[in-house]
């Protein structure tokens, strides 16, 4: 059995008396001694981590070992206790020999190639003993030597100039660029979020019971509905499109603007699932609080094809207003496709955003 942690304490609860945290993760209670930072950063206070390992019958309890490793280890660790070949592509180590012995494990234990990291402003390197941190927004290095000052206290780059180009070296090595991200959905990471929680069912919101939904005689259910067409989302903060029409006041369709802004036009074009007689269209703006992009001028048109829309079935300028506005048709318009085509925005900016937009009509006969 493995017990470990993701990365270092937080300093939380802070007060006059407890300055790194009510908890103070971060500092040793018997000695004093304390790791500078905590999670977040690459100080040993963000990197050491508890690791505790009990395999009762073949692991001698009450050992403590001295061995620099990291969680990456773990995978050649079990495929060696396993039988098995670890992945070419995977980085780390096995540390069954200290685990078992070396003895037991048949060789020694290697010893671990420097570490490196970065996250956000920061690059670190561990070189044996010795410890560098990078701050790259400043090209200001800072190096300590571990053995003598765990609290990473006073900064020895200056006087070893020769240590900062070796680990300068070792980031110019291992260093890759960032890859922009190809997922469209982030489906997979709430589903894990979920079971993080015991449930596999997505939660709605807490407000979600006192948000306005849209509800009426002849509403198009929107589980027929379907999104064949938009003018464009916005995937980075999870504004998608299939949320205008997905019947949850708690989701909501923005267009693009942190991914590269779209100005007017905004567009959705909807499948009803079969030819209706439209009557009319129902609008809820977004219910979170904001009102970037909720619509101003906005028309309505029906058709046969996707692709191809005469004149606007419906015209309206909505207003700012959480409720459920309404636009008519004057007369029913026979279609299964519907498209949404939003010119303006209540507060003139060049955004779109909807909580939900319904359909009202019957199936034509």
């Amino acid at each position: 059995m493995f017990f470990t942690g993701d990365n270092g304490g937080q300093d939380r609860f802070r007060n006059g008396d407890h300055p790194r945290g009510f908890f103070s993760p971060n500092k040793d209670p018997r000695s004093g001694v304390e790791f500078r930072g905590g999670k977040g950063s690459l100080y040993e206070g963000g990197l050491r981590i508890p690791f505790l390992v009990q395999w009762p019958g073949r692991i001698r309890g009450g050992q403590v070992r001295d061995l620099m490793f990291a969680q990456y280890d773990i995978l050649a660790t079990l495929t060696e206790l396993a039988g098995a070949r670890t992945p070419k592509d995977t980085d780390g180590i096995s540390i069954l020999p200290t685990l078992l012995g070396e003895e037991a494990a048949g060789h020694k234990q290697a010893t671990h190639p420097p570490f490196y990291w970065e996250f956000g402003n920061m690059q670190a390197v561990r070189l044996n003993n010795w410890k560098g941190v990078h701050i790259r927004n400043k090209q200001s290095w800072e190096l300590y030597d571990l053995k003598e000052d765990i609290s990473e206290t006073t900064n020895l780059a200056i006087k070893h100039p020769e240590v900062i180009a070796r680990m300068n070296k070792i980031i110019a090595e291992s260093h890759e660029p960032a890859r922009p991200g190809t997922y469209t959905t982030r489906e997979r990471h709430e589903r894990d979020r979920r079971a993080k929680w015991g449930t596999s069912r997505p939660q709605p919101s807490p407000r979600v019971a006192s948000m306005n939904r849209i509800k009426g005689k002849n509403l198009v259910p929107f589980e027929k509905m379907k999104l064949v067409g938009f003018s464009s989302e916005n995937q980075s903060n999870n504004r998608k499109a299939i949320f205008a029409i997905d019947g949850r006041p708690d989701t909501v369709w923005h267009s693009s603007w942190s991914d590269g802004l779209s100005k007017h036009p905004h567009e959705l074009v909807i499948d009803l699932g079969a030819t209706h007689r439209v009557a009319g269209f129902r609008y809820l703006a977004r219910q979170d609080g904001g009102w970037n992009g909720a619509f101003a001028k906005t028309e309505f048109y029906v058709g046969n094809s996707p692709t191809d829309f005469g004149s606007p079935a419906a015209k309206v300028t909505f207003t700012k207003d959480r409720k459920v506005q309404s636009a008519g048709c004057g007369k029913p318009v026979r279609g299964r496709y519907v498209k949404v085509r939003v010119l303006s925005e209540v507060n003139g900016e060049a955004w779109g955003s909807a909580a939900d937009i319904g359909v009202i009509g019957k199936p034509a006969k």
